[in-house]
């Protein structure tokens, strides 16, 4: 039976979810405030709550999301040159072909989700110290996965994706995003087809983690 209140539970089958998101029922904002309100108990630097986040329900927006997104992964997968197919490097990874359908299906099925979320950091990453780089990522990205993790708790779920990035400016304009403020994602929400998701394949710890020095 699923437990979605067990916190070992929870972490462990929050996943990246796309094929399994429900198109069809509606999700209501002030359920998404909940998991957002339980998300900015993350840690975050000085406490300064220097993130903000934007929250996009309207449908002619989300389309306009849709079809930017589609551009952006145009671009991606234009970068990648010969490194695609087979010669991915995520390619040898167990269930890539998998992953590679959750992601064309989203990239088909975007315009169609009940909500997408944009946190934001405060400052702009280039040319920044690697400490000043640390602390902005680290001062929201714990959040962003928190809400993650209280979605889940709700029957939601969401996808991590990040290439939108590639028309960063476009999306800026879009949903008026002052230029000192960097997106550091797009999440669509919706409610989960089931809930009984499972734990994914990781390399074991004993191929990650040394102790005392790096080996």
């Amino acid at each position: 039976m699923v437990d979605l209140q067990s916190a070992e539970y929870v972490l462990t089958t929050t996943r990246t979810v796309r094929k399994r998101l429900d198109l069809e029922r509606t999700v209501e904002r002030k359920v998404v405030e909940e998991c957002l309100d339980i998300a900015l108990q993350a840690p975050n630097g000085s406490n300064l709550n220097t993130w903000k986040w934007v929250l996009v329900d309207d449908r002619a927006t989300i389309q306009k999301i849709s079809a930017l997104y589609n551009q952006a992964l145009d671009d991606f997968v234009a970068s990648l040159g010969e490194a695609t197919g087979d010669n991915y490097q995520g390619a040898h990874i167990p269930g890539f072909e998998k992953i590679d359908a959750s992601v064309d299906y989203l990239r088909q099925h975007l315009g169609e989700v009940p909500m997408v979320a944009f946190p934001l950091m405060a400052g702009r990453p280039e040319g920044a110290s690697v400490f000043y780089q640390a602390s902005q990522w680290g001062s929201i990205l714990q959040s962003v996965w928190s809400f993650f993790l209280a979605l889940r708790t709700r029957g939601m779920g969401s996808a991590w994706t990040t290439a939108h990035l590639h028309r960063e400016a476009e999306f800026a304009e879009l949903l008026n995003i002052p230029p000192h403020y960097t997106q550091t994602g797009l999440f669509p929400i919706a409610y989960t087809k089931g809930l009984d998701f499972k734990k994914a394949w990781r390399s074991p710890v004993s191929e990650v983690a040394s102790w005392n020095r790096f080996e």
